[in-house]
């Protein structure tokens, strides 16, 4: 069997291997949904604390996992990702805007207790591309003898179809899951100001800057030029969110820090030293047309995931979330065609191979593992009788032949 790998070139039509059929096609995608389902077995159990149960699974079931009360949210991408650019992003700009809410409470703004209503927000978001609905919006032969003839058929399987598959599965064994690169929670719908950590944020900043705006415009202000500055850099900041796309080429605009920061009161006639604002033109371009896409696309995932719009903070330090990442690997079979003076036979054969990698919100790898089945070989004349008549068994996966990632975390 001469495979493919699933991202290639030729991916989605025929194959750099002899030509295309389908019958081994679809035998790929048989393997594939074995992959998968060991896949989703392995990484429930280990979720659950136990193992999985291959004995005696519950009907439309391949495993039996005891789930408990746990509300993990399994997060799926696939391993060629651009989602973490955003949420690094996304990331950024929080962490930006509350040091320049740090530097105007400072100079007590906005005043202690003082609220601002939503329209100020709204006219701003309303002059960004994005516009006031902010709905976000791939052989002859010879006589008396035979002559077997083998081609090889690469497989189209791509990292889409594994993802779908694995999520399918997780779901069927009551784990939440998300799938961000398919769909970013929130895309279709209008955003809450209220509920969006980000533009939360963004609210509380122009409150800040209202208020920092008020206070240079008198004349006996103190330290008119220190407010006059983080005015200024709450401006570039704020233009960053509508400047359009963005590129490795062309930087955003860079929030630098300044040599000499507000003082610790309007009245103190100390110099403070000045947060360490982040450098934005440091972190990755954004996958999305424009910054501010990009960020709300992060910022709609980190909604769904629980982020207080607050605090910027995921609930229990984010120890429900888990990433998920996916890869199929390679993908193909064989046409194999036997001829004598009685006639042709043809046999089909394929199969897949994948990867997966299963972290915690830290960083640390709780799970991993290769995948990878073979559908076997059917001739084509029993082939639509058989296709439908395959029994995959994934505890026989190589993922489990030698223990499986299911150790209850408690015991690690």
């Amino acid at each position: 069997m001469q495979a493919q790998t699933s991202n290639s070139p030729n991916a989605g039509g025929s194959s750099g291997a002899s030509g295309f059929s389908i019958e081994t096609e679809m035998l790929t995608y048989r393997a594939l949904e074995s992959d998968s389902e060991a896949v989703a077995c392995d990484v429930a159990a280990y979720l659950n604390g136990t193992s999985a149960n291959f004995t005696n699974p519950p009907a439309g079931s391949v495993c039996d996992v005891k789930s408990g009360s746990s509300r993990t949210t399994v997060v799926v991408l696939p391993f060629d990702r651009g989602e973490f650019a955003d949420f690094q992003l996304w990331r950024v700009d929080m962490i930006t805007m509350a040091e320049l809410r740090s530097r105007a409470a400072a100079f007590n703004c906005p005043p202690r207790a003082s609220k601002r209503g939503a329209t100020a927000l709204d006219a701003a978001l309303a002059a960004t591309p994005v516009g006031p609905p902010l709905a976000l919006a791939q052989s002859v032969l010879a006589m008396l003898s035979s002559d077997e003839s083998t081609s090889s058929v690469g497989g189209n399987i791509q990292d889409l179809a594994f993802s779908n598959e694995v999520s399918r599965q997780l779901r069927e064994l009551h784990v939440q899951v998300m799938m961000p690169s398919s769909y970013t929670p929130y895309s279709l719908a209008t955003v809450d100001p209220a509920k969006s950590p980000f533009l939360a944020g963004v609210d509380r900043l122009m409150d800040s800057r209202s208020c920092l705006a008020g206070l240079e415009a008198k004349d006996d202000t103190k330290n008119k030029d220190a407010i006059a500055e983080t005015v200024q850099y709450m401006d570039a900041f704020l233009g960053t969110l509508s400047g359009g796309a963005s590129s490795s080429n062309t930087p955003a605009p860079t929030i630098k820090p300044v040599a000499s920061g507000a003082p610790a009161s309007p009245t103190d006639n100390k110099k403070a030293a000045a947060p360490v604002i982040p450098q934005v033109a440091s972190m990755p371009a954004p996958t999305s047309s424009s910054h501010l896409l990009a960020v709300l696309s992060a910022d709609g995932l980190a909604q769904q995931l629980g982020v207080d719009p607050t605090t910027g903070r995921l609930p229990d330090n984010g120890a429900f979330v888990h990433i998920l990442l996916l890869k199929a690997l390679e993908s193909g079979g064989t046409v194999t065609k036997n001829t004598n003076v009685l006639g042709s036979k043809i046999r089909y054969s394929g199969g897949a191979v994948g990867t997966y990698a299963l972290f915690n919100i830290d960083g640390a790898m709780d799970c991993s593992g290769n995948v990878y089945d073979y559908a076997g070989s059917i001739a084509a004349k029993d082939f639509e009788k058989q296709l439908g008549g395959y029994h995959v068994d994934p505890s026989k996966q190589t993922i489990f032949l030698r223990g499986s990632c299911s150790v209850p975390p408690q015991n690690q």
